[in-house]
């Protein structure tokens, strides 16, 4: 009879019996069936769309609104350089270095698991705050062109919004766009290398030039 500190695992293919020590979890089945994992995929993918606001990929570039900057990630040492100016408008670019894109990059992760689903097979940690899930692993399931996608809104974001504040600027609409497209912003990421765009921000016009 086997020691009460030890469980059996019979595989039926091989008619052979193994024992696990007591410390060890066993996941239910459905945990590591493609089923499963598709799944909780889906529910992942949905989970990251919830987050991700709306960003076009207008013919213009992307654009993005930077009217709710509070939650956004800081990228603290972004250079960002005036190419044009005039009463309508500002262009400027906007270039953010190797550091700094790895660190967006793990943090909108780290982000995620600790409010992701639950994924079969991992555990959190005590309290429940931070997922175990292996970031790799997090980034097939989700997806890493959403993942990607996420983190260049953050880039953007993040970067011109702290860029209007400090200039005092007023944007038409809290909306920018850059010069590139989402794909070729996309293509042109790579988390620990760096990351540069152009991007337009359109002025609102003064009271006195909207009165006359």
């Amino acid at each position: 009879m086997a020691s009460p500190s030890r469980r059996l695992l019979i595989d039926s293919r091989h008619s052979t019996v193994s024992t696990i020590p007591k410390n060890v979890a066993i996941y239910p089945a459905t945990a590591v069936t493609n089923q499963g994992l598709l799944k909780h995929r889906i529910s992942l993918q949905g989970f990251l769309r919830s987050l991700v606001k709306p960003v076009s990929a207008a013919s213009s570039g992307f654009e993005a609104d930077l009217g709710d900057d509070e939650s956004l990630i800081r990228v603290k040492n972004a250079k960002i350089a005036v190419e044009s100016e005039d009463d309508e408008k500002i262009q400027v670019r906007v270039d953010v270095n190797e550091e700094d894109t790895k660190t967006v990059f793990e943090k909108v992760l780290t982000n995620l698991a600790k409010s992701a689903p639950p994924v079969p097979g991992f555990r959190r940690e005590k309290g429940g705050k931070t997922s175990k899930v292996p970031k790799d692993f997090l980034l097939q399931i989700l997806g890493e062109d959403r993942v990607t996608n996420f983190v260049i809104r953050e880039i953007v974001t993040s970067t011109l919004a702290d860029y209007v504040k400090k200039e005092n600027l007023a944007v038409k609409d809290n909306k920018i766009s850059t010069t590139q497209t989402a794909d070729e912003l996309k293509s042109s990421f790579v988390p620990g290398t760096e990351f540069g765009f152009n991007a337009t921000l359109e002025l609102e016009k003064s009271k006195t030039e909207a009165t006359t």
